[in-house]
């Protein structure tokens, strides 16, 4: 869609975004050069293996490298092949490389100006000349010792360890990448990340093993083991004292019982051959030894010997006790914020970097000021039409009724039970939660059978064996037809996943309409009324209520009449062994509150939704179900597209839903509007002295929207900043409009945009994306859910999903179930 022009009516600000203004920028041509270097083992020698080859070969020449195949710079260049002979700066064995340089292409840098000046769709993104540009700017650290880059940030050796625990500690890093606006920009955001702290194997054990260093087994010796698996460890030998990096594999037996065999064939422990050839007694007999170098070979080292060297960034996931602690550095203020950005930029010198000098490229040292503006928050509308106007992203609705409490349409009172599946939990507990979440019941006029402890609570005889036994519990408690049970989990484990499989899936044949709770939170917020409010608002919109709606006041044209609001997702999987998991919610009511959902199965990594068309196709026809007509118009908003995506998802998904739409009814042509929601970036805003803000961390308030300066110039996209966040700088969704046959008003289209975030069954606040989209989030959780520790056979995905269908008495009877 091609980016029209605004004049909404609402307060304009002007705002500093974590954007730095590129002023003196490329020009003419640039050279792109295809990089081979072999043997393509280890990567991390790349950078300087080619550093020393362009010293060698191309003197004086400023080459950006992407650290993989691609190097760019201003001057033609003779193609080249050369060996290198390579010593590595931490001591290890010299190697031989052979490099070779072959042009590729000539790069029109002019290109990038002409795009940016363009306001035509027809214009294809100039991809190449960015990838260059994207190169260049991070030729500025890469070769800076006080930096280490992992994937598309760079991160500065601390001044001083920030220890979170597990054998980490914390660094701040920037993450940049290019930006073509309306001038070109350089985005730039703070980054937080988990390194393996440089310290002695020894001191590491004692962080997972609360300070034992003398043995370690059962689970902390299988944490250990994960955490060291794939870490460089420094070896020093006891005897000549030289120090040798090497490869951990892994953890082993102690070095008491660790044998391995000598080249005459004797076998012997790790801690006796220490102990007699050279003439060392281990400290430590009793810890796992380390699996080093090659995992062919059998060379083990004991632990008390071994360092882990500082700087490893590692692509593994954190404990949860050090994403806590990340989280809690990572969440400042505004304006801490910037300055921690700005900070990590004034080390990086850019313009003191040859290669950019060369380029012509300089960068500013201030955030670009952009337009913004606030649109006012929709009233939310409850029973008997009282309406509560949002402050500051959030509504209290305390003395307001539910608009549809569930039981206004049964007719009669909720029946309910209670199943404790944690052995932690007490039936005291249990009981006062039961009669407080009944009195938060009657608040919002939801009529609850009255709680008793000798009917509602479900007595669980073998708690060790309870999950095990799940099925059978569930069964029984279908006999008495509740229209809810609430299932009190373990605050551990995968009970979870076992509740929604067995009483959700047509092959488990129960149909149980359940609401999970973990112990811990009813055992010490169970008496919360936050807590039983946001209970309250899952079950009624479960058992088919409406907690609450748009005043029709404040609803756009866009949003007026019969429209569809349809969210989609895809997540995927870690392994290339288990499919993706797509999830789409489409709206069936005139509300705007409920929705229905879909689950697939595709294979693993596949972004594109394959089965759209019927998916689609059943969600109009449930629509017509349920209001006498289909939808005048269809909104779609798809989650978790990247810009590279935009063509294909275009070719695929959109050619889906016209073909949907053609299936449906004979001359049926609905209005359809495509729109891209992302929230993977990098793009902060940070409010001027006196411009509004909102809370103690000083951020832009809820309903901030750009749309002008720092987005591209061939297409419509805006940020809006819809929530106020909980904790740190509130991070703004980008929405990119890739389709638009109605050419919607880009005022209507936002405000729509933004009371959809304000229609989330799950809470009394506005949400950081539109509803459809956290539902289709949610829909497909669930359908990952469904598979979690089923065997799926990945050449058979359509069997796969013929054992995930969930059953119709809780898909149709029901079908807010996921929420």
């Amino acid at each position: 869609m091609a980016k029209p022009m605004s004049a909404i009516q609402c307060l304009d600000v002007v705002l500093r975004s974590a954007y730095e203004n590129n002023p003196n920028f490329v020009r003419g041509t640039a050279y792109h050069y295809d990089v081979a270097i072999e043997p393509d083992r280890p990567k991390k020698f790349y950078r300087p293996v080619f550093a020393q080859f362009c010293r060698e070969n191309y003197p004086g020449a400023m080459l950006a490298f992407d650290g993989q195949k691609n190097a760019y710079t201003t001057r033609k260049l003779s193609d080249k092949k050369a060996k290198v002979v390579f010593q590595p700066d931490d001591g290890g064995k010299q190697r031989e490389y052979t490099v070779q340089v072959k042009e590729a292409a000539q790069l029109d840098l002019g290109v990038l100006k002409t795009y940016m000046k363009s306001n035509e769709e027809t214009m294809a993104k100039p991809m190449s000349a960015i990838q260059c540009l994207d190169v260049v700017l991070r030729s500025a650290y890469e070769n800076n010792p006080n930096f280490v880059r992992f994937k598309r940030a760079v991160y500065a050796v601390p001044r001083q360890s920030i220890d979170i625990g597990r054998g980490h500690e914390l660094w701040f890093g920037l993450f940049q990448s290019a930006l073509l606006g309306s001038r070109p920009y350089l985005n730039v955001d703070v980054s937080h990340k988990a390194f393996p702290m440089g310290a002695p194997v020894l001191k590491v054990i004692g962080d997972f093993n609360r300070g034992q260093v003398d043995q370690v087994s059962g689970w902390v010796q299988q944490e250990l083991h994960s955490f060291l698996k794939g870490m460089d460890v420094v070896y020093t030998n006891p005897t000549t004292r030289m120090a040798k990096r090497m490869r951990c594999n892994g953890l082993r037996e102690p070095a008491s019982q660790q044998m391995f065999k000598l080249e005459d064939g004797t076998r012997l422990s790790v801690a006796d051959y220490f102990a007699r050839k050279l003439n060392f007694r281990l400290r430590y007999p009793n810890l796992p030894v380390l699996h080093v170098g090659s995992t062919v070979r059998s060379v083990y080292v004991p632990a008390e010997l071994c360092d882990i060297p500082a700087g490893q960034a590692l692509n593994k996931n954190n404990p949860e006790e050090c994403t806590r602690d990340i989280i809690r550095y990572a969440a400042t203020s505004a304006p801490e914020r910037k300055r921690k950005i700005l900070d990590l930029a004034s080390q990086i010198q850019y313009n003191k970097c040859p290669t950019l000098l060369d380029f012509g490229i300089t960068v500013g040292n201030e955030f670009e000021k952009v337009p913004a503006r606030i649109i006012d928050a929709p009233p939310i509308e409850y029973a008997r039409g009282e309406k509560i106007p949002p402050q500051r992203g959030v509504w209290r609705a305390e003395g307001k009724n539910f608009i549809v409490p569930s039981t206004e349409l049964s007719k009669r009172p909720l029946r309910w039970r209670i199943l404790n599946l944690d052995s932690y939990t007490n039936e005291a507990t249990v009981k006062k939660f039961g009669e407080m979440l009944q009195s938060q019941a009657m608040r919002c006029n939801v009529q609850m059978e009255p709680f008793d402890m000798a009917k509602t609570y479900v007595l669980v005889r073998d708690m060790r064996n309870c999950l095990r036994d799940i099925g059978t519990l569930l069964q029984n408690i279908k006999r008495e037809e509740p229209a809810v049970t609430i299932v009190v989990l373990p605050s551990r484990g995968d009970a979870y996943a076992k509740v929604k499989q067995k009483a959700e899936l047509a092959s488990e044949r129960i149909g149980l309409l359940t609401q999970c709770v973990k112990g811990m939170t009813v055992a010490k917020k169970g008496t919360d009324m936050s807590t039983l409010n946001n209970i309250m608002l899952k079950i009624n919109a479960k058992t088919n209520g409406t907690n609450h709606c748009i005043s029709q006041v404040a609803v756009p044209p866009l949003g007026r009449g019969k429209v569809m609001y349809i969210g989609a997702d895809v997540t995927h999987p870690l392994s290339e062994n288990e499919p993706s998991v797509v999830g789409v919610a489409a709206l069936y009511d005139l509300t705007g509150f409920r929705y229905n959902c879909s689950v697939r199965l595709q294979g693993a990594r596949d972004e594109m939704i394959r089965d759209l068309e019927n998916i689609v196709q059943r969600q109009l026809l449930l629509y017509k179900q349920y209001n006498g007509g289909l939808p005048e118009r269809i909104m779609y908003y798809r989650d978790g597209v990247s810009d590279g995506q935009f063509a294909e998802i275009l070719t695929i998904e959109l050619q889906a839903l016209h073909a949907a739409i053609a299936r449906v009814e004979p001359g049926y042509k609905p209005a359809v509007t495509f729109i891209v929601v992302q929230k993977r970036h990098h793009t902060r805003f940070f409010p001027q002295p006196g411009c509004p803000t909102e809370g103690k961390n000083g951020n832009v308030p809820p309903g901030t929207i750009v749309d002008s300066e720092i987005t591209t110039p061939d297409r419509y996209e805006f940020y809006l900043v819809s929530h106020a966040a909980v904790q740190g700088v509130a991070k703004p969704t980008k929405y990119v409009v890739l389709y638009d046959d109605s050419n919607c008003h880009p005022d209507s289209l936002q405000a729509l945009t933004y009371n959809l975030c304000h229609l989330f069954a799950r809470c009394n606040r506005a949400v950081s994306y539109p509803a459809p989209t956290y539902y289709a989030h949610l829909a497909a959780y669930r359908g990952r859910v469904y598979i979690k520790d089923r065997r799926i056979n990945m050449n058979d995905l359509e069997n796969a999903y013929r054992d995930i269908q969930i059953i119709d008495t809780v898909n149709n009877s029901t079908p807010m179930f996921f929420v």
